[in-house]
C-alpha cells in the first residue's frame, strides 16, 4: 500500500510537531474559566492544588495548540512562509512549542510561580505577532494567498492566539490573586485580625464589567487623542446600569473599535465644524443571555469596496458576480479588506514600502509599531504617560494609528465577539449614516 503523502514541505517536518498536531484541542467555555477559578468554602491546600492542575493543564495543552498554528504556517505558498515577518513568527511558535513543552512538571507552588514567570515572558514577547502578520499577509501577493485562504489563514492564527492568551493570562492571574490572599493572610494572622473573604468578585481576567462604563471610558481615549474627533458627542441610552461577568479587555477593544469608526466615519463627513452636530448613539438592551449594544452614526454609510477603488484595480482576485459585489460592500470585516488597504496606499505611494524611521499613518504605522497588544488598557498607559512634544507621544500616535486605521480592527473585534458566542454586524444607509450590532454573551463558548 502506498503511504500518504503529506501537503507538508519535507524540509518543514518535525516528528514531535507531527505528534503534537495529531492530538485535538481542548474546548474551554467562560462558564468553566469562572467555575474553575472561585474559590469560595476552598481550602488553601485546595486551592494550590486546582492552580497545580491547571498549570500542569496549560503545559500540555498549549503545545498542542501551538503545533496546530505551526503546521498551517508550513502550510503556506513558500514565497508567503519565507517573509521575514512569517519568518520570524515561526520561529516565535517554534521556540514557545519548545518551552512549553520542555518546561517539568509542576509539584509544587513555586514551580507554578516559576511556569507563570515563563508564560508572562512569552506573552510579552509575542506582543510582535499582530503587526508582523498583519504586514506578513498585507505584502502576499493575491496570486499566492487568494482572500479566501488569507482569511481563512488570519482567521485561524488569531483567534487561536486569542484563546491561547485567555486561558494563560486566566492561569497567571489566578496564581497571583491567590499569591496576594496568602500574604494577606499572613499580615492580618501576625496582627491578629480574623481573615476575610475578598470583596473582589474577579476571577482571573474575569470580571463584572458595566458595559455603560467601557463606552465612557472608550470616548475618553478618543478625546484624549484630540483632533476633530474628539468634538463628536456621545449619547448613551437604554439599559446602562447592565452588568455581567465577562473577560473585560474583550469588551473594551470590541466596544473602542466601534467607536472610533463611527467618530472618524463622522468627521470625516461632516468635517471638523459640524462634526459636533453629529452624535454617536450608543443604545444598550439586556437580555436574560446577552446584551445588545447598536452604535449608529450620521458619517454617510460604508461606500462599495470600504471606500476603496475596486479591487481590480490593485491585482485583488475577486468575483465579479454581482451578488459578490453586493457582500463585498460590507467586507470591513475581513483581513482581505485589510491587504487592499495596504495595497491601495503602496499604489500611490510605493516608497511606503521601505522599512522608515519616520511617522506613519494607518496600516503603515503598523511597520514602525514593535508590539501591540490590542487592547484599550495598552492605550490609555501611552496617552496617560508621554509628555507632549516627546519621542514616546509620537511612539503613542503611531501605536494609537496602527490599531485605529489599519483596517485590522474590524476583523479582530468580530473575532472577540464571536470567540465566546456574540455576533458582530454592520447595516449601512449609504449618504446617511451607518447602524453596527453587538452582541455581547453572557454564557460564553467553547474555545
Amino acid at each position: 500500500m502506498a503511504r500518504a503523502t503529506s501537503s507538508i514541505p519535507k524540509f518543514y517536518l518535525n516528528k514531535t510537531i507531527e505528534s503534537f498536531a495529531q492530538r485535538p484541542s481542548t474546548p474551554i467555555s467562560l462558564k468553566h474559566l469562572i467555575n474553575f477559578g472561585k474559590t469560595k468554602n476552598k481550602g488553601e491546600q485546595e486551592e494550590a492544588e486546582r492552580l497545580l492542575k491547571g498549570g500542569n493543564f496549560l503545559r500540555t495543552e498549549l503545545p498542542t495548540r501551538l503545533s496546530h498554528r505551526l503546521r498551517d504556517l508550513q502550510s503556506l505558498p513558500f514565497v508567503v512562509a519565507s517573509h521575514p515577518r512569517m519568518e520570524h513568527i515561526y520561529g516565535m511558535y517554534l521556540e514557545a512549542f519548545e518551552g512549553i513543552r520542555k518546561f517539568p512538571v509542576l509539584k509544587t507552588l513555586e514551580d507554578n510561580d516559576a511556569f507563570c514567570a515563563h508564560m508572562q515572558r512569552t506573552l510579552d514577547d509575542h506582543r510582535i505577532i499582530i503587526p508582523a502578520l498583519a504586514i506578513g499577509v498585507a505584502e502576499a501577493s493575491p496570486l499566492h494567498l487568494p482572500p479566501p485562504a488569507l482569511d481563512t489563514f488570519m482567521t485561524r492564527m488569531l483567534r487561536s492566539r486569542i484563546s491561547r492568551r485567555v486561558i494563560t493570562e486566566q492561569h497567571i492571574a489566578l496564581t497571583a490573586q491567590f499569591r496576594e490572599r496568602q500574604r494577606r493572610a499572613r499580615d492580618l494572622k501576625g496582627k491578629g485580625k480574623a481573615v476575610e473573604e475578598p470583596r473582589s468578585k474577579k476571577v482571573g481576567v474575569i470580571d463584572v464589567v458595566k458595559p455603560a462604563d467601557v463606552v465612557r471610558q472608550c470616548f475618553e481615549l478618543i478625546k484624549a487623542r484630540g483632533g476633530p474627533e474628539a468634538t463628536v458627542p456621545l449619547v448613551l441610552e437604554g439599559d446602562v446600569r447592565a452588568s455581567f461577568e465577562y473577560i473585560p479587555e474583550h469588551l473594551e477593544f470590541m466596544i473602542f473599535e466601534l467607536i472610533k469608526s463611527a467618530v472618524f466615519a463622522t468627521t470625516e463627513r461632516h468635517g471638523s465644524e459640524h462634526a459636533k452636530e453629529h452624535p454617536i448613539i450608543v443604545t444598550m438592551v439586556d437580555g436574560a443571555k446577552d446584551l445588545r449594544i447598536r452604535f449608529s452614526d450620521e458619517g454617510g454609510g460604508i461606500e462599495p469596496w470600504g471606500g476603496l477603488p475596486d479591487p481590480l484595480g490593485v491585482g485583488e482576485l475577486v468575483s465579479t458576480e454581482p451578488t459578490t459585489l453586493v457582500a463585498e460592500r460590507l467586507d470591513v470585516f475581513s483581513f482581505s479588506h485589510m491587504r487592499r488597504v495596504y495595497l491601495h496606499h503602496v499604489q500611490h505611494d510605493p516608497s511606503l514600502e521601505r522599512e522608515s524611521d519616520t511617522p506613519r499613518t494607518g496600516i503603515m504605522a503598523l511597520r514602525n509599531v514593535g508590539k501591540m497588544a490590542g487592547t484599550v488598557q495598552e492605550q490609555l498607559a501611552y496617552t496617560r504617560s508621554v509628555a507632549p512634544g516627546s519621542p514616546e507621544q509620537q511612539e503613542s500616535m503611531e501605536l494609537m494609528d496602527a490599531q485605529m486605521k489599519s483596517g485590522i480592527g474590524l476583523p479582530l473585534a468580530k473575532m472577540f465577539a464571536e470567540y465566546l458566542s456574540g455576533t458582530l454586524q454592520i447595516h449601512t444607509l449609504l449618504g446617511h449614516g451607518t447602524d453596527t450590532l453587538l452582541t455581547v454573551s453572557k454564557i460564553g463558548h467553547a474555545a
